[in-house]
């Protein structure tokens, strides 16, 4: 005992104090070019890390303690809670990782993620499958798959390169598993959840297609620049020509080179102008994008206030009765009036036949 007590305090202890920077890579190869991980802005999470973290050797240590936890779980319902905690450790360590520039960390941690949010759900699964009820615990998971997938979006958007299609493939294992989650919500959760799905995804959609517009509007001016660049090149060397012709006073080469400046002249302008109207087109499509997506999220801002109404406000209905008894007391005043011109017309009628008895 007395042996394997120091060996055991040697081992934590360089576990403690193991250099975090041994394995790190270039900030190209990992973040893609021009993005710092400095300013990458990392929404909070709700979980902490590890005691052993993924760029550490001994790793291996925490996941085998994970899995004695795991053991310790009796039920599919306690096997996804479980899991689902490892989840949040797994997304909590991803901030460190960026941060160092890890990449082989980074990868373990984003299949880490992805594996224990698909192996949480499928315990979901299991323990509905036996009859137990799972609604809340379902509400509780998609709850915390909904978190991850919002971090992992924003992550992707500040991103460049590999990581960033690492970002989204991980985004979209969280969703497959986010699918089999709500197959245990109630009804009405269910419905809301698939109306809030496709409202994401299609103002990603629209992001995305903003962001593509923005990089063909960008690649447009470059090549604008480029054109006019070598335009102003090649009338500058047609230029110097013909002064040279001039120097020598050769007249048919004076003629020949204006003849091919001219030509050159016109040839620019036309590309010119096909790159003028092709950059035109480019703003238009970007414009009716940033239009369109504007649109949705107004839209999307009307159904949230209309959803935020209460269902049980009767004060408009209230009025509206006082408004509707005020209006049939007044017809009925104009009833009356009307009864009035009525009588009035009868006494007539009664004067008439008193006339005709007369008469008989």
């Amino acid at each position: 005992m007395r042996k394997i007590l120091p060996v055991f305090l040697g081992l934590l202890l360089l576990i403690l104090f193991l250099p975090a920077s041994a394995s790190a890579h270039h900030k190209e190869e990992v973040l893609g070019e021009a993005t710092p991980s400095a300013e990458l802005v990392f929404p909070p999470v709700t979980s902490g890390t590890g005691f052993i973290l993924p760029d550490s050797p001994f790793f291996f240590l925490d996941k085998t303690f994970q899995q004695v936890k795991l053991i310790l779980a009796f039920s599919p319902q306690q096997k996804a809670r479980v899991r689902a905690q490892i989840a949040g450790e797994r997304m909590a360590e991803l901030r460190l990782m960026l941060v160092r520039e890890n990449q082989t960390a980074i990868n373990t941690v984003l299949s880490e993620l992805a594996k224990e949010t698909d192996l949480a759900a499928a315990s979901l699964s299991e323990a509905a499958a036996s009859g137990q009820d799972v609604k809340l615990l379902a509400k509780e998971l998609n709850e915390t798959i909904k978190l991850q997938r919002k971090i992992l979006n924003i992550l992707a958007s500040q991103t460049r390169g590999v990581l960033k299609f690492q970002l989204k493939a991980a985004r979209q294992a969280l969703k497959e598993s986010k699918v089999e989650v709500e197959d245990e919500l109630t009804q009405e959760d269910l419905e809301n959840e698939i109306e809030e799905d496709l409202a994401d995804e299609i103002e990603n959609e629209v992001e995305e297609a903003s962001e593509s517009a923005k990089k063909v509007e960008s690649d447009l001016v470059k090549l604008e620049r480029e054109v006019s660049k070598a335009t102003a090149k090649a009338l500058n060397r047609r230029q110097q020509a013909i002064e040279k012709a001039i120097e020598k006073r050769n007249d048919v080469l004076i003629k020949a080179e204006e003849g091919l400046l001219k030509a050159e002249k016109t040839k620019q302008e036309g590309l010119l102008e096909a790159q003028k109207r092709a950059s035109e087109q480019a703003r238009e499509a970007l414009k009716k994008a940033q239009e369109a997506a504007s649109k949705f999220k107004e839209a999307r801002k009307r159904v949230t206030e209309i959803k935020a109404v209460p269902v049980g406000g009767t004060s408009g209905v209230s009025n509206s009765g006082s408004s509707s008894s005020s209006n049939s007391g007044s017809s009925g005043s104009d009833s009356s009036g009307s009864s009035n011109s009525g009588s009035s017309g009868s006494g007539s009628s009664g004067s008439g036949s008193g006339n005709g008895g007369d008469d008989d």
